[in-house]
């Protein structure tokens, strides 16, 4: 079985962290017989729903414990908002760096078709030279 602090108490009982007891109370007793194992023999996880009803109950009725329990879960919340930042900061330099690559690329393209033009003016230059250098050597 799941531990306690792995559970969402309020989720199960579908109800919120600013509850009252009474609203805990009603949601427990509502939930309880709509999965209770003797109205539901056919169903293998009845039993384990509704021993997590009881547990949910249990803690959400004790003041210490319900204290304890929304303190995991506020810090639980906090963790995943600070996440959420963290990761649209991390996205920010993703899409950086992934500009700055491109950037890179289109120079190292643009300074290859640079090169291969340099090396192609060069090729027809020799290819000159050695013409005249061919029809000089027959003229002589």
């Amino acid at each position: 079985m799941a531990d306690i602090k792995d559970l969402d108490l309020y989720g199960l009982l579908e109800l919120t962290i600013d509850c009252s007891e009474q609203e805990i109370r009603s949601a427990y007793r509502k939930k309880a017989l709509k999965c209770h194992p003797d109205k539901n023999p056919d169903d293998k996880k009845a039993a384990e729903t509704f021993h997590l009803l009881s547990k949910a109950l249990e803690v959400l009725l004790d003041k210490s414990a319900r204290e304890a329990y929304d303190s995991v879960i506020r810090r639980k919340e906090e963790v995943k908002i600070r996440n959420s930042k963290l990761d649209s900061t991390r996205k920010k330099f993703k899409e950086d760096l992934e500009r700055r690559e491109k950037e890179a690329e289109d120079e190292r393209q643009r300074l290859y078709k640079s090169n291969k033009l340099e090396e192609e003016i060069l090729q027809q230059r020799m290819d000159r030279l050695r013409k005249e250098g061919k029809e000089n050597g027959k003229n002589k």
